[in-house]
């Protein structure tokens, strides 16, 4: 039973107001930290360019997976008040689904006209049917004022202006605590890349993590295949300015903002459960959204091609399916587990970090008989998880014998791995031998990887309050339980089950989302109990003002670490874009150049990536490139890296995990620098990059590196006069003293007796 009806209508004027806004924000915020001496409206006008190019390619894809959960949504959730949001997330997870389905069966890579057809074809199916929807529901809404919002809507704009600026800098300008960006240049995106200019979404056994379920990097995949210009895949996706890589940013930051929709939906629902006025709902879902979006973690992988903003948005679709009981209980435990598998598909912690939640809340909201209705909805909800990832089971199967490699090697098989490569990526991604449970539970609630991480900001102050409070009042204390039970079995299954990184708890807002949607609804309870209909009113507004001081809060911290980024210049490469850190934008003058031309271009680049891009490619579509071998390094995503045709050099690299072909050379032949040389030349390699301070760390001191590849070993086979190599380049670190080994050397293996003849060039 809903309390009275209190006169709670602060409202503003549409959805412009909103959009006025945010432009206003995004103007300012890229008008700041740019390159001593640019025009301030330059970072503005990149932006928006990267919004209306980019940002609308990523906008059709978005559209195209609301289409296609229409008939889903028509199935499993037909009478739910919330179906237009569930179409929303169970559509998006689905054409992810779509996407990597296609992507497995190898249309949507290769070069041609073909994975644009296939690319095209299938968003406009969605597309189609989304605006079929979107007529018909024009056709039967009522004319009257016009369309008005509650003012707790413009506490959203900081949270997109900020998504859309980040995400419109190319991948390593932003975010120290992502390393540079590195799971984005080493897999999320690098993959991608090898995938559309390969046959297939496939693993590969030199990239550990394309084992991985991969739903949002097979998104990307079919992003690469929308993109406009050459039939080429590497082109198409890298060439140029890179609109690729920013458009799956974008992808991405949309994901962000939909994991604000579906929490704040999610803590409305919560909200009206417990019998509050649609109004206060309403202000109380845009709050709970708002904290969501707003909270630094979540602006900082959602700006990033990463997968966690859609393992949260669909983890909150799954707890928002789950307690609707306006849906059947069958279609409620498919729909969820559905959902659960989907994020499962994302990023496969939301096996233990969701999943035990969403099944407590089916559990607790299942019908009938108690044993009958757990088992059935035990069954269902794991059917609907098992069709989500069954292609990704599958493949891995086919491909390595293990259906969940590198995982459970002792259940299914080690795969390609020897049993050292297992035990040492099964050691390094759990808690250190001998940490004891104190040591855990100080590193859960600990600044440096927990959840007072600074880019968490209050969130604990308000996963505890909010669930607290709602404990304490009756009415709420069910739901509160099982957002409770959420914390407490995500809390465990990151002591107990992960290598302990903050960005793991990211699904923690699942909860505090619930928690705050009880909580509000349990302060609107308390302040008005007992009050007049005006004064009611009043205290209500104050509590509101009370509770959007949390995504205040959270959107202002976010602000000041993105101000503060690379020593207060966070937009220094945003108008240079992913194209100049590839080169893209410099193949022109290069071509176009004379030899000396030429060489003072490459003597000026700034990094590695443009000079391999550049300076080694073929002279004519005959010839071929010159592999690059990267030892030490595993983030080559900058590196074209395609094969053939007027592209630039093969790359040879593998993660830290993988086996080195330096590595089995060494072992075959350990007192001969020479053949290891010639073994990288039978690959391809004509060229070796060697990062000096990575692979001392991940040799020397972390020790997740082959170990068969020592830093005495490359110094003796770089020091050899037999090994063949010339010093052809350095990229020192800043402050590293002169004649110190640090940053990156680019050598040439010239060795006269492998039948191989150079170009003579850099």
């Amino acid at each position: 039973m809903h309390d009275r009806e209190l006169p709670l209508r602060v409202r503003v004027r549409g959805p412009l107001a909103l959009g006025g806004l945010t432009c206003v924000l995004v103007w300012m915020l890229s008008s700041v930290g740019l390159p001593a001496g640019m025009p301030r409206s330059f970072g503005p006008i990149t932006v928006l360019s990267a919004i209306a190019s980019a940002g609308l390619i990523a906008c059709a894809y978005v559209l195209g997976g609301f289409g296609l959960g229409r008939p889903l949504v028509a199935v499993l959730a037909p009478g739910s008040p919330h179906r237009r949001w569930i179409q929303l997330v169970l559509g998006f997870g689905m054409m992810m689904w779509v996407s990597h389905l296609a992507g497995m069966m190898g249309v949507l890579s290769g070069a041609g006209v073909w994975p644009r057809v296939m690319g095209w074809g299938m968003v406009a199916v969605g597309i189609g049917l989304a605006l079929d929807q979107g007529a018909r529901g024009l056709s039967q809404k009522r004319t009257g004022s016009p369309t008005t919002m509650p003012w707790a809507a413009l506490l959203w704009a900081p949270a997109i202006a900020l998504l859309l600026v980040a995400a419109s800098n190319p991948p390593g300008a932003l975010w120290r605590s992502e390393f540079g960006a590195f799971d984005v240049l080493s897999y999320h995106l690098q993959l991608p890349k090898e995938w559309a200019a390969g046959e297939r979404v496939w693993p590969v056994e030199h990239n550990v993590y394309s084992y991985l379920p991969s739903l949002v990097e097979s998104a990307f995949v079919h992003l690469g295949a929308m993109m406009p210009g050459s039939s080429e895949p590497i082109d198409r996706m890298l060439g140029g300015e890179g609109m690729w890589v920013l458009a799956s940013q974008m992808l991405h930051a949309l994901w962000a903002i939909v994991a604000g929709l579906l929490c704040g939906r999610l803590g409305a629902a919560c909200a009206e459960r417990v019998g509050k006025q649609a109004s206060v709902c309403r202000v109380i879902g845009l709050l709970t959204g708002a904290l969501v979006v707003g909270t630094p973690w979540m602006i900082v992988v959602g700006s990033l091609a990463y997968n966690e903003a859609a393992l949260v948005a669909l983890s909150a679709g799954a707890a928002l399916a789950a307690m609707d009981v306006r849906i059947t209980p069958g279609r409620r435990a498919v729909l969820a587990g559905t959902l659960v598998g989907l994020a499962c598909g994302c990023k496969p912690t939301a096996l233990i970090f969701v999943g035990p939640m969403v099944g407590v809340m089916l559990l607790v909201h299942a019908t009938g008989p108690r044993a009958k209705a757990w088992f059935f909805t035990a069954v269902l909800g794991s059917i609907g998880g098992l069709l989500a990832i069954g292609p990704w089971l599958v493949r891995n199967a086919m491909a390595s014998g293990n259906p969940v490699f590198p995982f459970a090697a002792g259940v299914f098989g080690n795969g390609h791995w020897t049993s050292e490569q297992i035990a040492r990526h099964a050691t390094n991604h759990h808690a250190p031998a001998g940490t004891g449970a104190g040591d855990r539970v100080a590193r859960l609630l600990g600044a440096e990887f927990g959840l007072t991480h600074p880019q968490y900001a209050i969130l604990i102050v308000m996963l505890t309050l909010g669930i607290a409070g709602a404990i304490a009042w009756r009415r709420s204390r069910t739901l509160a339980l099982c957002a409770l039970a959420g914390v407490v079995v995500q809390a465990a299954a990151w002591m107990l089950l992960t290598h302990m990184q903050s960005r793991f708890l990211i699904t923690m807002l699942v909860p505090a989302a619930m928690g705050f949607g009880l909580g509000g609804a349990a302060l609107v309870a308390w302040v008005s109990r007992g009050r007049s209909a005006a004064a009611a009113a009043l205290v209500v507004r104050a509590a509101m003002c009370v509770l959007a001081l949390a995504p205040i809060s959270q959107v202002a911290r976010s602000v000041l670490l993105f101000l503060g980024e690379d020593s207060g210049t966070p937009n220094r490469l945003l108008v240079f874009g992913p194209g100049t850190l590839t080169g893209g934008t410099l193949v022109s003058a290069y071509e176009r150049g004379d030899e000396s031309a030429r060489r003072e271009l490459l003597d000026r680049l700034p990094t590695f990536e443009a000079f391999v891009n550049l300076g080694l490619r073929p002279q004519d579509a005959s010839s071929a490139g010159e592999g690059v071998y990267l030892l030490g390094d595993s983030t080559p995503m900058y590196v074209l890296g395609a094969t053939g045709g007027r592209q630039s050099s093969p790359v040879v690299y593998h993660t830290t995990w993988d086996r080195s072909p330096l590595g089995d050379a060494i072992a075959a032949s350990p007192d001969e620098p020479k053949t290891w040389s010639l073994a990288l030349r039978s690959l391809g390699v004509r060229h070796v990059l060697v990062n000096f301070d990575e692979l001392g760390r991940l040799t020397s001191r972390d020790r997740y590196y082959d170990p068969r590849v020592r830093v005495e070993d490359v110094a003796r086979w770089l020091a050899s006069p037999t090994s063949g190599l010339r010093r052809v380049r350095d990229w020192r670190n800043d402050g590293a003293p002169a004649g110190t080994v640090s940053g990156r050397t680019l050598f040439r293996i010239e060795l006269e007796n492998d039948g191989a003849k150079g170009a003579g060039r850099p």
